[in-house]
């Protein structure tokens, strides 16, 4: 053999052990994943690919009855081909959901504040918003500072990757200013995303994200009614308060046309947070949560009320974290993250400090901001 063919020789073998290096990497990888997928299982934890936030569990409370809570996105459209191709690709058949007439599409729209007191109006609450992906409701949020609005995490976060969106930002506006989430009012442009640091995606702790717009909202400009919320400092909510949860949607439980997109507001009592713990886990609630609903009467947020309000005597005192899969049922209790816990971390933000109030306030008439 020649030096030519040697040389050859080696240069095959070379190219050989580099593929092959590479293909045990590859086969490692999905080695990983199948255990990272695996092990989501085991913690009952399933990633969508459609999803913001996808996660089913079912929970045993005193061996009595089983509970089941989830959280569903809405299939976006993504910017590029490449990423519904591959949408596409990894959709399997058992992600795909049978519409008949015993089950309704479960369409994000109508699953939201279910049996409400009343309608509520952005003249009573003006520091309401609402989070718009491609123009679609997405999500609750509330005006904190002129140019911020404050949301739950996951509802900026797809299979556990919160880079989408701060990537594709222009895909996300935000309308305040009215007691319709997809018309009137301003719309303003996100040019800024900002998770709690401590946000956990697979037990929501610290499930905050602070959205910044392009320009400071115009407080009271005409017929528009904005203005933003003063936040409590309390880490604890006590069991003896009501809380007052606004969100957008209809009475409509668990799906089915005809469902308004129009401010409701629903008066709910804060719940025992070890009772709470029992229904949904100690990894799901902690301290820095709070519960509320009722034990008897069919009334309670929907799935996709998330990133809304809780106020208490006019304060914001906690963001819609995660509730129960079927918005009909009691004794079913909503949590939410306390936003005492993050009161620093905001003041932190910015070159203005946010708007804080220390002492509570007595009088019920407070609560009308303007």
């Amino acid at each position: 053999m020649n030096r030519k063919d040697k040389k050859n020789v080696n240069l095959m073998r070379k190219s050989s052990q580099y593929f092959d290096s590479r293909t045990k990497i590859l086969a490692s990888s999905i080695e990983i994943e199948k255990m990272r997928i695996m092990s989501l299982k085991q913690h009952k934890i399933v990633s969508h690919i459609f999803s913001t936030y996808f996660c089913e569990q079912r929970f045993n409370r005193r061996n009595l009855y089983m509970r089941e809570w989830q959280y569903e996105g809405l299939p976006i459209e993504f910017p590029y081909r490449r990423s519904l191709d591959m949408v596409n690709m990894a959709t399997k058949a058992k992600d795909v959901t049978t519409t008949t007439a015993a089950n309704p599409p479960l369409d994000r729209r109508f699953r939201r504040v279910y049996n409400p007191d009343e309608s509520a109006s952005i003249d009573d609450y003006p520091y309401i918003a609402a989070l718009l992906v491609n123009k679609q409701l997405w999500c609750g949020a509330v005006i904190i500072d002129r140019d911020t609005v404050l949301t739950a995490a996951h509802c900026l976060q797809l299979q556990y990757n919160n880079r989408f969106f701060r990537e594709y930002v222009k895909m996300l506006t935000v309308r305040v200013g009215s007691s319709n989430a997809t018309a009137g009012g301003d719309v303003l442009r996100v040019v800024e995303i900002i998770f709690h640091p401590n946000y956990k995606p697979s037990t929501l702790e610290f499930n905050f994200a602070v959205v910044k717009l392009h320009k400071n909202i115009t407080f009271g400009k005409g017929d528009l009614r904005v203005d933003m919320v003063p936040y409590s400092k309390d880490k604890i909510i006590p069991v003896d308060n009501t809380v007052t949860f606004l969100g957008w949607g209809s009475v409509l439980g668990i799906g089915g046309a005809g469902g308004a997109v129009l401010l409701q507001k629903v008066e709910l009592p804060v719940y025992d947070l070890s009772d709470c713990q029992e229904v949904y886990g100690r990894s799901l609630v902690t301290r820095s949560n709070f519960c509320a609903g009722y034990i008897t009467i069919p009334k309670n947020v929907c799935n996709h009320d998330a990133g809304g309000p809780a106020i208490l005597r006019g304060e914001l005192v906690g963001i819609l974290s995660f509730s129960s899969k079927r918005c009909d049922q009691p004794d079913q209790p909503a949590v939410f993250s306390a936003v005492g816990t993050i009161a620093d971390w905001l003041e932190k933000l910015g070159e203005k400090k946010v708007q804080l109030r220390n002492t509570a306030i007595k009088s019920p008439e407070a609560m009308q901001l303007l």
